[in-house]
This record gives structure tokens, C-alpha cells and sequence, in this order.
């Protein structure tokens, strides 16, 4: 019995709470372990590319984009999604809208569609949750994995 409180005492002074709050800012995009199915991209020039998953594969379609993505690209893509994380910003942000990205993603497992509107901006990318009426922030270069479209 001594031995576990020791151990216990040690391990809470080796690993502390410190640790975790750093984290606590941080959010992930989708639920953890989420499997995604479809993803659709919607810019506000009427652009469109669908994802779909068709067995072990992904079929992609364009409306107005032409894209020549590999298999290894969409499976970066759709692992980029699966893994992001941001920080967590001030429900207050102030945004030009007509810029956004409307993404929607269809997650095994789940009944109702994940929406997100991504603004990406020169120095960082701003990401609304709609259902959790979220902000989250992520570095400019993530824009480029989570949309493969070039010109926005």
C-alpha cells in the first residue's frame, strides 16, 4: 500500500497538471477516431470538389475546379482533417464572410453533418464550427492541407 502512494505522489509531481492545461486551448477539428466518408469543399465563387469514399478508395468530382490529386493526396487530406487541432479564439472575431470556404464533412457513425466555414487569411486560418459555434485558429500553411484547392 505504501508503495502505490508513493508511486502516485511521484507520478502526479513528474506529470503534472501543467501538461494538460497547455492542451486546453487546443481543439480538434472532427471527433477523435472519426472515419469520414464525404467531404465536400464550396467556395464562394461556386467552386465545388466532392469526396467520396467508394470502398477502400476516394472518388473525387469538380464543379469548376480541375484537380489532379493522386490517391496519396486524398488520403492526406482526408488524415489532415482527421488530426488538425486549433486554438480555441473569442467568440467575438470579425470576419469578411464573403471570403469563406464552406466544408462539409459526412462522419461514419454520425447522423448529422459536420459545417465548417474556413477563412484563410495571410498570416493564419480561421476555422468557424458550426455546431459547436466554435472559432478556432490554425498557422497559414494548414489552409494548404485542408483545402487542396490553389486559388482561393
Amino acid at each position: 500500500m505504501i508503495i502505490i502512494i508513493i508511486i502516485n505522489t511521484t507520478n502526479d509531481k513528474l506529470f503534472s497538471d501543467s501538461d494538460n492545461q497547455a492542451n486546453a486551448g487546443q481543439q480538434l477539428l472532427l471527433p477523435e477516431h472519426s472515419v469520414i466518408l464525404a467531404l465536400v469543399i464550396k467556395t464562394a465563387d461556386d467552386k465545388q470538389l466532392l469526396f467520396e469514399r467508394v470502398g477502400r478508395s476516394w472518388q473525387h468530382t469538380g464543379k469548376g475546379v480541375l484537380l489532379s490529386l493522386t490517391d496519396q493526396h486524398v488520403e492526406q487530406l482526408m488524415f489532415s482533417w482527421q488530426q488538425a487541432s486549433g486554438l480555441v479564439q473569442a467568440s467575438d472575431v470579425i470576419i469578411d464572410e464573403s471570403k469563406g470556404v464552406l466544408v462539409q464533412i459526412d462522419i461514419a457513425a454520425n447522423e448529422q453533418r459536420q459545417q465548417f466555414t474556413l477563412y484563410p487569411l495571410t498570416d493564419q486560418l480561421l476555422i468557424y464550427k458550426h455546431a459547436s459555434d466554435t472559432w478556432l485558429a490554425f498557422p497559414a500553411a494548414i489552409a494548404k492541407q485542408l483545402i487542396p484547392i490553389t486559388q482561393l
